[in-house]
């Protein structure tokens, strides 16, 4: 489980810092911003569950500190859909141009030169 949370971070990772550091190929949708907010609730909850059963007790402040990371996974669902198309938007507007989806779960691929879309 772990290995498998540790790989879907490190592809949005890889897909953000392309967006950060606007690389020739930029993959992004609005999913990627979820995953990559949502990332520390989905960290504690393995790390809280590796916690117990080491020590059979739940972690201190336990409760608070789900409490929050639910409320920053919750808004990261809300504001997704906002970001999602500006930075389409902005990315168009910078001179991106869109490749054609692999699926419709994909995410967008933008590049500089139609030559970069496989």
């Amino acid at each position: 489980m772990l290995l498998l949370v540790i790989s879907i971070m490190y592809l949005v990772s890889v897909c953000v810092f392309s967006l950060i550091l606007m690389k020739d190929e930029i993959m992004f949708s609005g999913a990627v911003f979820m995953y990559f907010i949502s990332f520390p609730l989905i960290f504690y909850a393995i790390a809280g569950s590796i916690f117990f059963f080491i020590f059979d007790r739940l972690p201190k402040f336990n409760q608070l500190i789900v409490k929050y990371l639910t409320m920053l996974m919750i808004a990261s669902f809300i504001v997704s859909f906002p970001i999602s198309f500006y930075v389409d938007y902005k990315l168009k507007s910078d001179g991106y141009f869109v490749c054609d989806k692999i699926s419709w779960r994909s995410p967008t691929t933008y590049v500089k030169d139609l030559k970069l879309c496989n």
